[in-house]
């Protein structure tokens, strides 16, 4: 079998002929072999080379294969190398049981076949490479919809400016159409002659004061950007007026306190004790932040 790169194998045996077969074995392949004589030896080589195979005996001094297997699995940097067990002793199904509950990937009688030795170790080296590609498109994955979040997030602090600029706007022009109706009033006090015309003119500009088509309009914006908004919250909090969920609509694009006193024409205090209000009204405990709650529905 071929692979698009040299692996390295990790063999931890204390005995030589043992490694030395491996070694012969392997000696006409691109395989990288490295070896350690017991299990502690064998965890800090693992940690410092980080191989992609793992040939691990069982019966070892200072710290048999079960023992550096379950360390090794507990580690994160080496939790993903797939560990191959060997033994010549311990060789019943309740050793194999024992074997694999432990980390182990697979189990391996000795002496070694020849065959059986190449089939597992290019077995356990396929599942090695297909495992870190399969981690690196993941990873990949993640960062694309890491970056397609930040893009979305952006975008809708976006569109919640623009819905707090529309909401600005109406209400800078609702101001200056006051202003012209109260000139025009104290003109109509003084001068007859054209008080039919000024009387159409005021008319006219009063009708552009509507307060609610302005809300409509913004509602229309509101709900493209921020679909079932309202219906979550009148799910969740019954009995809500046109007022309050104005208010939480302008809560939910990020409009602070000063914003939407000016926008509703009132001082910042009373935003503030509106929104005290409705708080108490929705029945949201007091360590509860009325904002971060309407921001997360």
């Amino acid at each position: 079998m071929e692979f698009d790169r040299t692996f390295k194998i990790l063999v931890v045996d204390d005995d030589t002929k043992n490694l030395g077969v491996v070694v012969k074995h392997f000696q006409e392949t691109p395989y990288e072999l490295i070896h350690a004589p017991n299990g502690k030896q064998g965890c800090k080589v693992a940690l410092e080379e980080l191989p992609d195979l793992i040939l691990m005996d069982w019966a070892m001094p200072m710290m048999n294969g079960i023992d550096a297997t379950l360390w090794l699995k507990a580690k994160t940097v080496t939790k993903d190398i797939p560990v191959l067990m060997t033994t010549g002793v311990m060789t019943t199904s309740e050793d194999l049981k024992e074997a694999l509950e432990a980390g182990a990937m697979d189990f391996m009688r000795k002496p070694y076949d020849p065959l059986e030795l190449t089939s597992r170790v290019e077995a356990a080296l396929r599942l090695s490479q297909s495992y870190k590609e399969l981690k690196q498109k993941n990873f990949e994955i993640s960062e694309l919809l890491e970056r397609e979040k930040e893009y979305l997030e952006r975008e809708l602090a976006h569109k919640d400016r623009e819905l707090s600029l529309q909401a600005v706007g109406s209400h800078e022009k609702n101001e200056f159409l006051r202003t012209v109706e109260g000139r025009i009033d104290a003109i109509l006090h003084g001068k007859d002659e054209v008080y039919d015309h000024l009387r159409k003119l005021q008319k006219e500009i009063h009708e552009h004061l509507n307060t609610e088509e302005s809300w409509e309009k913004f509602m229309l914006h509101f709900e493209k950007v921020h679909p079932d908004f309202f219906s979550k919250l009148n799910a969740r909090f019954s009995k809500l007026t046109t007022n309050e969920l104005r208010m939480l609509a302008y809560i939910k694009i990020g409009m602070g306190n000063k914003e939407i006193a000016q926008l509703t024409g009132v001082e910042p205090t009373s935003v503030k004790t509106f929104i005290y209000r409705l708080k108490k009204k929705m029945r949201l405990p007091a360590e509860i932040n009325l904002r971060e709650q309407i921001k997360q529905l």
